[in-house]
């Protein structure tokens, strides 16, 4: 197999960058990517029809999974944009889907929920014996394979060994607002999930209309919300949500939110909690493109980042699949003149900087891979075949590994 080298400086990283730092200011545009009115037809982007899509999903290949309610399936879009269905078997209300150890596993709610599992290649679905849930939104995997789910007022961790649940944080049948470590904490119906390199979860307390985030340790703190329902933007508290819903990891290591009560995508940033709208207008349900402060959606719910950083978001009520592209505008910081060399080979990926340098690496499922400080010099990663996330000293890009 022909080896492919990419040599990247941080003047490229920062290119790939939606965000690089304070002095960018990121231009969001919003435009219909796949779907039209309601319907369950395959095909083009502009020939598909969608009902009800309630999460997102990317693979290493750069192919979409698009999990819908009303149809009770599962669509694939490619990156060409076929849009076809990965499987002929019924997958009552699926929700949030994760990708591990090379299988597509999706939360199926159904009366009882469950942990389905699907043959990419041939479409088979399999029901797991990953125990049983009680009214379960959202799914998530770490690098380790691990499985987590929110199950009613609960978060619960299925191991790669057992694969029996085992309760992370919450409090069962008991809802509240209380944040404390593991059985202590409470939530109310939490939904979505998103993991980052070190293991902690974030997820959307959607009845608290707040953030919060579990340690692996399953220590419960608020992140951003105040337990009221609100459209505030603002630091931790301040800021306050209605319903959020979708939740995922930008390429800028920050946390974006969807939130289908008050029809807006959000973004929160890490570690300080700060909460800025991004796209969509308050209050107001509606299916209009434009720029990030004209544009509506109509309770949109799952999202998921593409390769280069554009934001999906599954736009519930309209049936769409609607695309969010940011445009960097302003000087990049002075430090991304330094050059810190990044070449992907076969099984591999190489770096070489004159100073320490932090580099951490995802799979496009925002699965955590590697992350770990470098001293000065050069290192290899060993990595298998796939399109991964790197992250330089917070400055991200693309690379290819064949």
């Amino acid at each position: 197999m022909k080896i492919m080298k990419r040599k990247i400086t941080l003047f490229i990283l920062a290119a790939l960058l939606l965000w690089t730092a304070s002095a960018v200011q990121a231009q969001v545009s919003v435009s219909t990517y796949a779907g039209s009115t309601a319907g369950y037809t395959d095909g083009s982007l502009s020939e598909a029809q969608f009902d009800q899509p309630q999460a997102l999903l990317f693979d290493e290949s750069g192919n979409l999974y698009v999990a819908e309610n009303n149809n009770e399936a599962v669509r694939k879009i490619t990156p060409e944009g076929t849009v076809s269905t990965l499987t002929t078997e019924k997958i009552y209300w699926p929700f949030q889907m994760t990708l591990a150890d090379g299988k597509l596993y999706v939360m199926q709610r159904a009366i009882s929920s469950y942990i389905n599992q699907i043959d990419m290649t041939t479409g088979a679905v399999t029901i797991t014996s990953y125990g049983s849930y009680n009214y379960s939104l959202g799914l998530c995997s770490d690098a380790a394979g691990n499985l987590y789910v929110s199950d009613y007022h609960s978060i619960y961790k299925v191991p790669t060994d057992t694969r029996q649940k085992t309760l992370l944080a919450g409090g069962g049948s008991e809802s509240g607002f209380i944040n404390g470590t593991g059985s202590a904490a409470r939530f109310n119906y939490p939904g979505y999930m998103a993991i980052d390199a070190s293991g902690n979860i974030y997820v959307t307390d959607g009845e608290n209309h707040a953030i919060r985030k579990i340690t692996p340790a399953g220590v419960v703190t608020t992140l951003a919300g105040s337990g009221t329902a609100g459209s505030a933007d603002g630091t931790g508290a301040a800021a306050s949500f209605n319903r959020p819903s979708g939740i995922a990891i930008g390429p800028d290591g920050h946390l974006y939110i969807s939130e289908s009560g008050n029809h807006t995508i959000r973004k929160i940033t890490l570690p300080d909690g700060v909460v800025t709208t991004i796209a969509g207008i308050a209050g107001t349900s509606g299916n209009d493109n434009g720029s990030g402060a004209s544009a509506t959606f109509y309770t949109p719910r799952g999202l998921a980042f593409d390769a280069v950083g554009n934001l999906y978001v599954a736009d519930y009520s309209n049936d769409q699949i609607r695309k969010i592209t940011f445009t960097t505008t302003g000087v990049a910081n002075a430090a991304a003149d330094k050059e810190y060399s990044l070449t992907a080979r076969k099984g591999e990926i190489a770096i070489s900087s004159p100073s320490k340098i932090n580099v951490q690496v995802y799979s496009l499922t925002g699965a955590a891979i590697y992350n770990s400080t470098l001293s000065a010099g050069s290192h290899t990663i060993p990595i298998k075949q796939g399109i991964y996330l790197v992250k330089v000293n917070g400055k991200a890009g693309k690379v290819v590994v064949r």
